[in-house]
């Protein structure tokens, strides 16, 4: 898959739309899910009503993404489609109906697709309606996303009661819906009795309301509800997602949005629990306001002793002159081997930082992507000082150090090297499946066999432990 230095796509799962193409690209990604297929600019309606026939005939496309179209091309390409070729996953990130309500007929992709993810702001709940029946009558679907409308309570909770007799979807997300406690309900009755449910994604639009999650958790049906529904914990209710968390009742991952005000003794509480879950993936804190010192050492604090977190995303900006907060993060770093994905901005990317980022870069090599500055500029001796890490560090394959640096040698060359990471990491990857026995591969891996980078790696493909995948690579050396 590509690399870039920049991304304006954060680990919660929100992509803004991408500035207009030139032409339609088709990308092989490194993975064995085969070809994608992608629209990065507006999909013409002549485009659309061509696109049945190019699926039927593209078997190598397993996934198809567009960026923007219109409710005419969303008509024109999938309105009662049956032949889907081998499309597996569709993704459309921006559906512009003009005012119409949407009213697509979309019930062969919940027959044969595994994912599909919409985004529309005119999906009301009589479409949530037609969308619950779906859930109903057979539906292959495994993972569903609606963007921005679905109806409000009304829709969600339609969707929710479909649940109760649909046993193939596994991950359903809203995101940019205004839901409130009836929805929860609604989903807790759900997964009482569905089994197959692995998450319900509600954390961009359900406040969470702290008298009905405690009225919800008293009933002993209700007590993992939150191992499968993922919410935003909100300060007041900081003690209780600890307290799920000890108990080892909470998803894989948890989002908390804190303030400076924040009871500091319940902070640290709540920080050495999550060092104590060793089933947890993915801390994340939401941008209340800036960051703050017993925040940033608490992160900090998680980091040097967590052997199982792989991802820490903190969005409380670091501001000017608070600098020693994140070069505190990007210290305890140093001494991690289980965080792939790591992000908090600062609002200037400093020389201090620049060292500290640059020390941290030659002696890691779990991280994968590093985010640490979304500001416009970067200075040509920032660049170098990451630069003389990079080339040294052979696991980075993706890294935000300003969101629109000039074109320069040393950004050239840091593209480059991310690139260079990302290669070797697909081959050494492709080594120790099987997939690929040449030369390169076989020089990839070697390279990287110790790296907790590809170990990391392999386990998110293989969904094995880290010691089948350690026997795993000890097995393809020895042959």
């Amino acid at each position: 898959s590509a690399v870039a230095i920049m991304s304006e796509e954060l680990s919660t799962g929100c992509t803004p739309q991408e500035e207009a193409a030139e032409e339609v690209s088709v990308s092989v990604p490194s993975c064995e899910d085969g070809a994608m297929m992608e629209y990065a600019r507006k999909l013409t309606l002549e485009e659309a009503r061509e696109l049945p026939q190019l699926l039927s005939s593209k078997k190598s496309v397993k996934k198809l993404r567009i960026f923007e179209m219109s409710l005419n091309a969303l008509r024109a390409a999938f309105d009662k489609l049956e032949d889907w070729g081998s499309l597996e996953e569709l993704e459309l990130l921006h559906v512009d109906c003009e005012g119409e309500d949407f009213d697509i007929d979309l019930s062969g992709a919940f027959r044969k697709l595994r994912a599909l993810q919409l985004r529309c702001e005119n999906i009301r709940s009589a479409y949530a309606q037609k969308i619950a029946d779906y859930l109903r009558q057979g539906s292959c679907l495994q993972e569903l996303s609606l963007w921005e409308s679905c109806g409000g309570d009304e829709g969600v909770s339609a969707i929710a009661d479909a649940l109760t007799t649909n046993d193939t979807l596994k991950r359903f997300t809203v995101v940019g819906e205004k839901l409130t406690s009836r929805s929860l309900v609604a989903f807790a009755k759900a997964l009482a009795v569905n089994s197959a449910m692995e998450q319900v994604d509600l954390f961009d639009s359900l406040p969470v309301n702290a008298e009905q999650v405690s009225l919800l958790l008293r009933e002993d049906i209700n007590a993992d509800l939150f191992k499968r529904v993922y919410i935003l914990w909100t300060e007041e209710l900081l003690p209780l997602v600890t307290k799920l968390l000890r108990e080892d009742k909470h998803c894989s991952g948890v989002s908390v949005s804190v303030t400076a005000s924040v009871d500091k003794y319940l902070l640290r509480e709540f920080f050495e629990t999550v060092v104590s879950n060793t089933a947890l993936r993915k801390l994340h804190f939401y941008p209340s306001e800036d960051c703050f010192d017993e925040l940033a050492d608490g992160i900090a604090f998680v980091i040097e002793r967590t052997t199982t977190l792989e991802e820490v995303q903190n969005l409380m900006r670091v501001k000017m002159g608070s600098e020693q907060q994140l070069v505190r993060m990007l210290n305890a770093l140093k001494v991690n081997r289980s965080v792939v994905n790591f992000t908090t901005y600062a609002e200037l990317l400093t020389p201090e930082i620049a060292k500290s980022l640059s020390e941290l870069l030659i002696v890691n090599d779990a991280l994968r992507d590093v985010e640490v500055c979304d500001y416009w500029g970067i200075s040509s001796e920032v660049v170098e000082t990451i630069l003389e890490a990079l080339r040294k560090n052979f696991t980075l394959t993706q890294i935000m150090v300003s969101w629109d640096p000039d074109e320069s040698a040393g950004i050239a060359e840091m593209e480059e090297l991310l690139k260079r990471n990302a290669h070797l990491l697909d081959q050494a990857v492709k080594f120790v499946t099987g997939d690929c026995a040449d030369v390169e591969a076989a020089e990839a891996a070697n390279k990287l066999r110790s790296t907790s980078s590809l170990v990391s790696r392999l386990r998110e493909l293989t969904g094995k432990t880290t010691e089948a995948v350690l026997c795993d690579l000890e097995a393809a050396f020895a042959t």
